[in-house]
């Protein structure tokens, strides 16, 4: 048995999640009025929107057709995390954690690029309507959620690694 086993199956986990929550996004928010369903009043609320661009919609009133452009970047990502997961080390938990949810998080939205030329975004937090965080889904957030625990891996090896000799 491989054991990166557990990581993988995160991964899926995270993506069935994000593609099931998706799909209730669009069936059940798409229709209703304002296509948003306040859930803790001046806080939390679910709208549906589509996003043609990237992270916080950069690129999405781009005229040109950038579908493949980013499909083809994701692509591309999705492979590297995946072969580096697939080939890190296994005491690397924190790392592994990492790259289980980048890889969860880029193929979520990669689906929805294919299938859709955009993404679903659905969950918005808000101060009354004073300040609005950008909506989102499960697939961003996890890669947040793994961006964040690469970094901090990434400042725990620097800490870690013996410094540099430096040439006289």
């Amino acid at each position: 048995m491989n054991t990166k086993l557990p990581y993988f199956i995160i991964a899926i986990v995270v993506l069935i999640a994000d593609q099931v929550t998706k799909a209730w996004a669009t069936a059940k928010l798409q229709f209703i009025d304002l296509q948003s369903m306040e859930i803790i009043p001046n806080f939390f609320r679910f709208t549906y929107a589509r996003n043609r661009g990237v992270a916080f919609s950069l690129f999405a009133d781009s005229e040109f057709e950038t579908k493949w452009i980013l499909a083809g970047i994701s692509l591309v990502a999705a492979i590297g995390v995946g072969v580096y997961l697939w080939r890190s080390g296994t005491h690397e938990k924190r790392l592994n954690y990492a790259l289980s949810f980048l890889l969860a998080g880029i193929v979520g939205n990669l689906i929805d690029r294919v299938r859709l030329g955009e993404v679903v975004d659905f969950i918005d937090f808000h101060w009354y309507e004073k300040y609005t965080w950008p909506t989102f889904n499960i697939a961003d957030a996890a890669i947040c959620v793994g961006a964040a625990l690469l970094a901090l891996e990434m400042m725990r090896e620097q800490k870690v690694s013996p410094a540099q000799p430096t040439e006289t």
